[in-house]
């Protein structure tokens, strides 16, 4: 499948046929005015790049949520195969990449669906330790028509 192909399908699962990349390769949707998930196709078009806002500042967590992330990731105990990460604005995301070649639907709507459950995972557990003042996202550029979706 291509990285279109597979933002489709997602789409499509989702009851969004008309989800697609834009022409940057870019796609970002909203799910319940709450959850923002953001596709990007790299540059070689070998890769779709997923990922979400856990927090919107990594700086309010404490040491307790950090050692718990930590553990989390040592060797993706925790993590559905994500990675957690720090995006350029200091935000906690979580950060999925898949291959574009050869990827069966099927493992790939798999692949999400981990992503997207250990998301809502995390976000609950998260809740108490970083303090919220805006929904993830909300801060960033506007992308061009057709690539914001709100569901």
């Amino acid at each position: 499948m291509t990285a279109s192909e597979m933002v489709q399908n997602i789409g499509k699962r989702l009851g969004i046929p008309e989800l697609c990349l834009n022409e940057m390769g870019l796609c970002r949707i909203r799910l319940n005015n709450s959850i923002v998930i953001d596709f990007e196709e790299d540059d070689t078009k070998n890769w779709l790049h997923v990922f979400a806002a856990l927090t919107d500042y990594a700086t309010n967590l404490s040491r307790d949520t950090l050692l718990k992330l930590f553990r989390a990731h040592y060797l993706f105990n925790d993590t559905g195969h994500a990675s957690f990460g720090l995006d350029a604005d200091d935000r906690l995301c979580l950060f999925m990449r898949a291959p574009t070649s050869e990827m069966a639907e099927e493992l790939w709507v798999e692949m999400f669906e981990a992503f997207f459950s250990t998301y809502l995972e995390w976000k609950e557990k998260l809740s108490g330790g970083a303090t919220e003042d805006s929904l993830p996202g909300d801060d960033l550029p506007d992308l061009p028509p057709g690539t914001f979706m709100r569901v």
